[in-house]
């Protein structure tokens, strides 16, 4: 299955005349997972118990609605409830057993007769491309249905929603106040704004919790360009400090942090066109990077967690800037030291 995928993806590659870049060390320690249902990328992911969910992310025809269950155990797929709106770009947590969404790129609404030159149609009649939102879904496995939420403050997209100190925490991203943070918390069911803006805002970065504090790795800064800076915010105080940069600038990536270590791979730049399979990792413990096996499938947009000795990402695309949708992939890649 996965020849056959590289094959397709790298042919379409070909024929544009945009140059796939391999990895360059070996996949030793890499395995295949069993493919996902559905190929996309800029999708969004949780962990809750075994079940990783994968909810929406982007298509030719725009955001997308679905949602699939991997079982990390069992290593297959099943459908899940999909949510109410087509979503790309958003941030995606559990919290207490449940499944937060928030923000994104949101599909436009159904298109209406008048919005085809149909009767009553006007010189304003548009079709909306869809927007940036601030709306909250939240999953909860016991009523088996997405609900509406709190909103956030102010629209964002691009950002990481991550899970620390038994609340949520909304970084980076685009959208008005986007250095500020957004903090959930659950026993009141509101949103506020917390703790000092990000020194450096950016989008496309990874995020993730490791040792009570929260990771915000490399990412595209104002001006475009792929950075290889890593802030660190601490919850408790709210303050921001600066970490070991990434041994290279990187945005599009995925992190996890897995026993101690946090890993980072994928990633893209855009000029020239290419995506990257680069694998790193931090011990977190000594703040030292190391490089690591290159992920079989160099791709960006992709999803990633990590459980008991495994590293693991999902989707995403081998092709960087505009080539994006056209080569999604549905492949599963798991790394185990």
């Amino acid at each position: 299955m996965r020849s056959a995928i590289r094959s397709g993806v790298s042919g379409f590659l070909l024929a544009t005349g945009l140059c796939l870049a391999t990895a360059t060390a070996s996949a030793q320690g890499w395995r295949d997972g069993t493919p996902m249902t559905t190929a996309r990328a800029f999708a969004g992911a949780a962990l809750l118990g075994d079940d990783l969910y994968v909810v929406g992310g982007d298509s030719t025809s725009g955001p997308r609605s679905v949602a699939e269950i991997y079982d990390v155990r069992g290593n297959i797929w099943r459908p899940a409830v999909a949510l109410p709106v087509g979503l790309q770009h958003f941030g995606m947590a559990e919290l207490n057993g449940r499944l937060f969404i928030a923000g994104g790129h949101e599909a436009p609404p159904p298109r209406r007769a008048d919005d085809f030159g149909g009767p009553g149609a006007t010189a304003s009649s548009a079709v909306s491309d869809g927007a940036d939102t601030g709306n909250v879904w939240i999953f909860d496995p016991n009523v088996g249905t997405w609900l509406s939420g709190p909103s956030m403050p102010a629209a964002r997209a691009g950002h990481g929603l991550v899970a620390a100190n038994g609340q949520l925490y909304a970084i980076g991203g685009r959208g008005d106040g986007a250095s500020r943070v957004f903090v959930y918390d659950p026993g009141r069911d509101r949103w506020s704004v917390s703790g000092s803006p990000m020194p450096s805002p950016r989008v496309a970065s990874a995020y993730v919790a490791g040792g009570g504090l929260i990771y915000a790795i490399g990412g595209l800064d104002s001006a475009g360009a792929a950075s290889s800076r890593v802030d660190i915010f601490d919850p408790s105080n709210g303050s921001w400090r600066t970490g070991p940069s990434l041994p290279e600038p990187r945005a599009g990536h995925v992190a996890a942090v897995l026993d101690g270590r946090l890993h980072v791979t994928g990633g893209e730049q855009r000029r020239p066109l290419r995506t990257y399979g680069d694998h790193f990792v931090l011990d977190l413990a000594t703040n030292v990077w190391r490089r690591a096996p290159s992920m079989p499938t160099p791709r960006h947009g992709a999803v990633a967690t990590a459980t008991a000795d495994r590293f693991i990402v999902v989707g995403g695309s081998p092709g960087a800037g505009v080539y994006t949708v056209f080569t999604e992939s549905d492949v599963v890649d798991i790394y185990s030291e």
